[in-house]
């Protein structure tokens, strides 16, 4: 599932202007998702089981370490022993139908995970109190 979602924004990437740089820019779509899903889970967790508290300064400079070392993981996995070219040859003969659902189930996940992270804040915001 990892991979065919890889697989999706990659060759989004690839109709780009920018398509020399696609594993970058797949790569960076799924890291900024899997950001804001953990951003997410982490806002529920402190939000009902106050797991910890810290300020705003310490929490972004935490994301920005956070993040940087999903997009590492992230390029290393795929870069390694070109493994984003094996992805390619795996998914590229989807039939018609095949690509058009799963260009859709690639953009929920994409867009999904921005929309996630701001219906919790808001609802937590909203329902229960807001962020203390």
């Amino acid at each position: 599932m990892y991979h065919y979602i890889f697989y999706k924004l990659y060759s989004y990437m690839l109709t780009t202007p920018n398509s020399n740089l696609a594993l970058n820019g797949a790569v960076i779509y799924l890291s900024i998702s899997l950001l804001f899903y953990s951003i997410t889970i982490d806002l529920l967790l402190n939000k009902f089981l106050k797991l910890h508290s810290m300020s705003s300064s310490t929490f972004m400079i935490i994301g920005l370490c956070y993040a940087f070392l999903i997009y590492s993981i992230n390029y290393w996995y795929f870069r390694k022993d070109n493994l984003y070219l094996e992805i390619e040859k795996r998914f590229i003969n989807e039939s018609e139908k095949m690509r058009v659902l799963g260009n859709i189930f690639a953009a929920s996940i994409v867009y999904g995970s921005i929309i996630f992270f701001m219906l919790t804040g808001f609802l937590v915001n909203k329902y229960f109190g807001g962020f203390r």
